[in-house]
């Protein structure tokens, strides 16, 4: 059992999670809840689902969330929920091929019933859409359900304490970085990720980012070469898909501009795709002192060893 102490911002009070590998293997399955709280999260490899179903947690009433990636290499993500987690689990283990991650929340004494779990699934999709960080499996994002107004509140603060756990199993894409537009009704409370923010300049390329967990951050509004030189497949590939869901639109006769904010999985693919050419990004992207993100993060790390 591994065990682990958060804090939320200065002041935030420390919190216990822990996760339980089942089968003694980190890459197997594991258990993770928190201390206080009646829900949990079952984390699994699509290639173990054989010993997830045998779980009493997908038996419960809970939603679900699968993730994989899909032609174009890019993160696909489908959130679903039922009374009977196993059955749906079942039908997406034969009908659905994208996913090689599965993650199950539900609640240990099996109190989340079908109201519950539809509002869950619907804020899910909304948070996802707003962190527009993945392509949704599921298409567009389902109204809110009506929930009475005392289990809007406790089904917010569960969500609140599943948000913390996801994490720690690698599912970052409903992590919001700036603070939502939408409306109150609909808006999650996440603190936007804080850090050096990088900028890139190269021909015909103007960005601004910032290294995060996720991957490597680009703000709306960068504008990038249009026309393509020399690149990786990979990197070809992923800007074509942007290309084509409209991420990047053409901008004037020579650039493109990225329509909304979006995390690249590393600092190079993020300047490659904007420059139109292969680019080592940890020496592209530079602080407002012309450091490098490689500079800065030699530099940590020789102040850590002193």
């Amino acid at each position: 059992m591994i065990m682990w102490r958060m804090a939320h911002g200065s002041g935030a009070r420390g919190v216990t999670i822990r996760i339980f590998l089942v089968v003694g293997t980190p890459q197997g399955l594991r258990v993770v809840d928190r201390a206080g709280w009646t829900g949990t999260c079952l984390a699994f490899a699509r290639a173990g689902y054989e010993g997830a179903r045998q779980r009493p947690e997908v038996r419960h009433t809970g939603v679900y969330v699968l993730i994989g990636q899909d032609e174009n290499e890019r993160t696909r993500l489908y959130v679903g929920e039922g009374d009977d987690v196993r059955v749906r689990l079942d039908s997406h283990h034969r009908e659905k091929d994208f996913w090689t991650h599965g993650y199950v929340l539900t609640a240990k004494d099996d109190s989340l019933n079908k109201a519950h779990v539809r509002w869950l699934e619907a804020r899910l999709l909304q948070i996802a859409v707003e962190a527009g960080v993945t392509v949704l499996d599921n298409g567009t994002a389902p109204q809110l359900p009506y929930l009475s107004e005392p289990d809007q509140a406790d089904m917010e603060h569960y969500l609140e304490n599943a948000l913390t756990l996801l994490p720690l199993v690698g599912v970052t894409q409903f992590a919001i970085l700036e603070a939502p537009s939408a409306s109150p009704a609909t808006a999650v409370a996440v603190a936007p990720v804080e850090g050096t923010t990088y900028t890139l300049h190269t021909v015909l390329t103007e960005a601004t980012g910032r290294d995060d967990p996720r991957g490597f951050t680009v703000l709306e509004g960068a504008l990038g070469r249009r026309e393509k030189k020399v690149m990786t497949a990979a990197y070809e590939r992923l800007r074509e898909s942007l290309i084509e869901d409209g991420t990047l639109v053409e901008y004037g006769a020579a650039q493109l501009r990225l329509t909304r904010t979006y995390v690249f999985d590393s600092p190079s693919s993020a300047a490659s795709v904007l420059a139109g050419g292969s680019k080592n990004g940890r020496d592209e992207w530079r602080d407002v002192h012309g450091r490098s993100l490689k500079q800065n993060q030699e530099r940590a790390t020789e102040t850590e060893a002193h």
